[in-house]
């Protein structure tokens, strides 16, 4: 392969780069805490929960992996270090790394937690070769970020092409898919190491005796086309080819959400009505400022409650008024909740079916529009109340979530809010929380 081909003109229409942390949330606790360099560490979102949600390079060579269960993965390594998810951590982490990145080109996209995308076709040139931002990138995040920190860098033509380079060398590679290579690399690959190909297409293709990117090349477009109907069997032709035709999303384009929503396991059963309403409470507070953060309001309401593997229920209702506040939100939720009718064990006048020690919780807040083209209410005491959610939001902002904070959750635990790996609440998270870090 001729390096010095490698460049806009003779390598593409364009150049992407895909750069993925290699452990993320286990490196970054590594890099703040020594002591847990160079051991098998799995990361959990707090102390008793049983699944491992991130684990270090180190405990992924004893087959310890995203999704193991806290037993699973002691029994292939019973002295894993299992450390509490920082979640404040890795999203400050993650506002640095955006920083660096975007010192590139202005062509970004925050793909997840720990990957973006990077469109250098413009910007190549400043930097001598696409090579070199690669490898300016490593160092700045060495150097800003941490020296435990690793990073693995794809260079292609396209998005799905640039995601599987980055997954050939790791920890710490830079990998080139171009046209020389490409069906090579694919060939080689797993059906679900492509990103756009998930496992109910993959089940579908191995049903049909389709177990690589090979076979599914020397398939018709019209046998897909009957297997897979017009959209999907176009979308696996191109990808058996290496073809992906799809633009990034910067950053600062990310179009408004049209739902806030927030999940949460328990640690323990629930078997009261009141600690069920408290839980939900908590959730719909943080749901309600991130409308709010982001000028949007809803009238589309959801709520979902899981207890026993049988045990669930789930409810919504569509308001005529849009709105924002966490209370306005609760009542809301607790309508639905009572109609569920659940059945608690210190509630034996509440006789139904469903029932028993609640686990999860789900609340929703959805069918969002622009705070400024809702009608405002003329009722003095909704005016009041406005004013008065702006100034605890104020309060909160500057010295914390929670610092004020509704009576009927005080004296217990607060459920804070979390950045999940794969950016669920991405609009809030990137477009319009502490934007000044990006400039």
């Amino acid at each position: 392969m001729d390096f010095e081909k490698i460049t806009t003109n003779g390598f593409g229409a364009k150049l992407i780069l895909h750069v993925d942390f290699n452990s993320y949330f286990a490196t970054i606790e590594q890099q703040a805490n020594p002591s847990l360099r160079g051991k098998p560490v799995g990361i959990v979102k707090a102390e008793g929960r049983g699944c491992i949600i991130a684990a270090s390079v180190e405990a992924k060579k004893f087959g310890i992996k995203t999704g193991s269960t806290v037993w699973e993965a002691r029994k292939l390594y019973p002295n894993i270090v299992l450390v509490p998810a920082n979640f404040d951590r890795y999203a400050d982490t993650t506002k640095r790394f955006i920083k660096i990145c975007s010192k590139f080109t202005p062509y970004l996209e925050v793909f997840s937690l720990d990957e973006v995308f990077m469109d250098v076709t413009e910007t190549e040139k400043f930097f001598g070769h696409v090579f070199n931002i690669a490898i300016e990138i490593k160092k700045q995040i060495k150097k800003e970020i941490g020296e435990w920190v690793t990073c693995s860098v794809g260079i292609s033509h396209n998005r799905l092409l640039a995601k599987l380079a980055s997954s050939q060398i790791k920890p710490d590679g830079i990998f080139l898919i171009c046209d020389e290579n490409k069906l090579e690399i694919l060939d080689k690959s797993d059906l679900t190491d492509v990103c756009g190909l998930g496992y109910g297409l993959n089940r579908h293709l191995r049903n049909l005796g389709i177990n690589n990117f090979a076979k599914l090349r020397n398939c018709s477009i019209e046998f897909l086309k009957r297997h897979f109907g017009p959209f999907w069997s176009l979308h696996l032709y191109n990808i058996s080819r290496g073809i992906d035709t799809s633009l990034l999303t910067a950053y600062r384009q990310i179009p408004d959400a049209k739902s806030v929503s927030r999940t949460f396991t328990t640690y323990r059963d629930l078997t009261t009505y009141d600690e069920i309403l408290r839980l939900i409470r908590n959730l719909g507070e943080e749901a309600a400022f991130k409308a709010r953060k982001m000028g949007l309001a809803g009238r589309y309401v959801g709520l979902s409650i899981r207890g026993g593997k049988y045990n669930s229920a789930w409810g919504h209702k569509t308001l005529k008024r849009y709105i924002d506040r966490g209370d306005d939100l609760f009542q809301v939720e607790k309508q639905i909740f009572e109609e569920f009718n659940w059945n608690f064990p210190a509630s034996p006048d509440k006789l139904t079916s469903r029932g028993g020690p609640v686990r999860f919780a789900g609340i929703t807040l959805g069918m969002l529009t622009k705070k400024e083209l809702v009608t405002y209410s003329l009722f003095e005491k909704d005016q009041k109340m406005e004013k008065v959610t702006s100034a605890v939001d104020l309060i909160n902002q500057k010295y914390g979530y929670y610092t004020i904070l509704p009576a009927s959750l005080l004296g217990i635990e607060i459920i804070r809010p979390e950045v999940n790996g794969y950016f669920g609440d991405k609009s809030y998270q990137l477009k319009f929380n502490d934007l000044d870090t990006f400039k």
